[in-house]
């Protein structure tokens, strides 16, 4: 049996399915979710490359390939007989990329389980990559980036991105550029994967039914399945993770105005966050949720109840390997964007009230616990959601973590925490706007002087 490290944890009492994962040394991680009465099963690939890792010239190859793996294989010779096969038993089968991670999942009734797990494995292990695919292909990608921009709601994110990281590996959208599409080649592609697909590199999980998921032997059937290729060395991978974002590296005070005649202005404002295992994120989590994450929260109160402002709004609270954000977002009457913006800085900043009417309050902060366990419980009722979450935690933090486990970390968090993590990001002369929308030359100087205010 070969040489493998257990990191997997258990709870006697445990009333959610218990993750079981195995890291192979020569190969890739496997994580078991065995759930009793479920007949379905989820087989989840991520692999730990997205678009930061890309070369400035080859901007949009993450994405790019997770389209082309979908074109044909070894056993799957056409884009046709890969997707009928699944289709013909009903799976539901997708793929996604990020700027950390891509993921690859099939899901179907748990007696097809061994046909998902093949049609990923080939996919992942055996793609054509054929050139004449790729250029129709190209055609499908800029009419999928065409498509984000033309959605400004949508397309906000990634122009917000764009100026808070400037001049980092995360400035670039996912997706690329149209230049750098167009000159991406079969052979590029074929480089990147073997670089970055190697079998250190990947986390299989499969989660449903007990019946098939709970062998111990699924591992090794797993583990030789997809540890076929051996890529860069995983500590050289490992290095490029990582950027120094310090204080000194960011812009001061920065609003972009990016030029759209829309009926709805959509603006994003905030700050650089945390990572993934700075231990500030849980308090920072429960913030988010009490500022804008619900219909109860401050800001779905004082800006669309209250004022009437927009329809959407919602705080942002996201972490990436050595950074993250936190703000808000909102789509808005252009007419009073001036006014939207003034009320969404000054409701960010009132969270770091101590004292007075705006301080944030043990009810507040109970409301959003107990709507994080809600919530949870819920998006955990499935096979799919089951392999996501263990995957996506070890993926990020390097460890599985039990659901008990983070709900114990998140009922420890106090009102003094949440202030405390805000107020060690939380600085004026480092705010960042960015906005999508037409306005006059006044408008736009009132704009920016709410976010240059001091």
């Amino acid at each position: 049996m070969p040489n493998m490290k257990n990191t997997s944890k258990t709870s006697q009492k445990s009333t959610f399915p218990q993750p079981i994962v195995r890291a192979f040394p020569d190969g890739c991680t496997v994580i078991r979710v065995p759930m009793p009465a479920v007949h379905s099963t989820t087989v989840l690939v991520l692999v730990n490359t997205g678009s930061r890792y890309e070369d400035l010239a080859q901007a949009g190859i993450s994405h790019m390939l997770e389209h082309m793996v979908f074109k044909g294989t070894k056993t799957y010779p056409t884009s046709m007989a890969l997707s009928s096969t699944l289709d013909a038993v009903g799976a539901q089968y997708n793929a996604f990329t990020s700027k950390e991670y891509t993921g690859y999942y099939v899901k179907t009734e748990s007696a097809r389980m061994s046909l998902a797990i093949d049609v990923l494995s080939q996919m992942l292990t055996a793609p054509l990559l054929k050139a004449d695919d790729l250029e129709r292909e190209k055609g499908v990608i800029i009419e999928e980036m065409n498509m984000y921009k033309d959605t400004p709601s949508r397309h906000i994110g990634d122009v917000f991105e764009g100026v808070l990281y400037k001049g980092s590996s995360l400035e670039g959208d996912v997706i690329g550029t149209k230049k750098t599409v167009r000159g991406i080649s079969a052979s590029d592609l074929s480089s990147y994967m073997e670089r970055w697909y190697g079998a250190s590199n990947l986390i299989v999980v499969v989660a449903g039914d007990d019946r098939v998921v709970d062998s111990a032997s699924l591992e090794d059937e797993l583990h030789q399945i997809f540890s076929v290729r051996k890529g860069a060395p995983a500590s050289e991978l490992k290095a490029m993770r990582t950027e120094d974002f310090n204080a000194s590296s960011l812009s001061s005070k920065v609003f972009l105005l990016k030029e759209k005649k829309t009926d709805q202005a959509h603006f994003m404002m905030g700050v650089r966050g945390v990572s993934h295992t700075d231990p500030r994120h849980i308090p920072l989590n429960m913030l988010s949720v009490l500022f804008g994450d619900t219909m109860s929260s401050r800001l779905f109160n004082e800006v669309r109840e209250k004022r009437g402002l927009c329809y959407y709004v919602n705080s942002l609270m996201d972490t990436y390997h050595d950074t993250g954000v936190f703000g808000a977002g909102a789509g808005v009457d252009p007419t009073r964007a001036v006014e939207a913006v003034e009320v969404v800085r000054d409701e960010l900043f009132y969270l770091l009230d101590r004292v007075g009417s705006r301080k944030v309050t043990e009810d507040e902060l109970d409301r959003a616990k107990q709507w994080y366990h809600g919530v949870k419980v819920l998006s955990l009722e499935d096979s799919k959601s089951q392999a996501n979450y263990y995957g996506m935690k070890y993926l990020l933090e390097g460890q599985v973590k039990t659901v008990e486990e983070v709900f114990a970390e998140i009922d420890a968090v106090t009102v003094q925490d949440m202030i405390d993590a805000l107020a060690s990001i939380l600085k004026r002369d480092q705010l960042t706007c960015a906005m999508i929308g037409s306005f006059d030359a006044k408008t736009q100087l009132g704009l920016e002087k709410i976010v240059h205010a001091e």
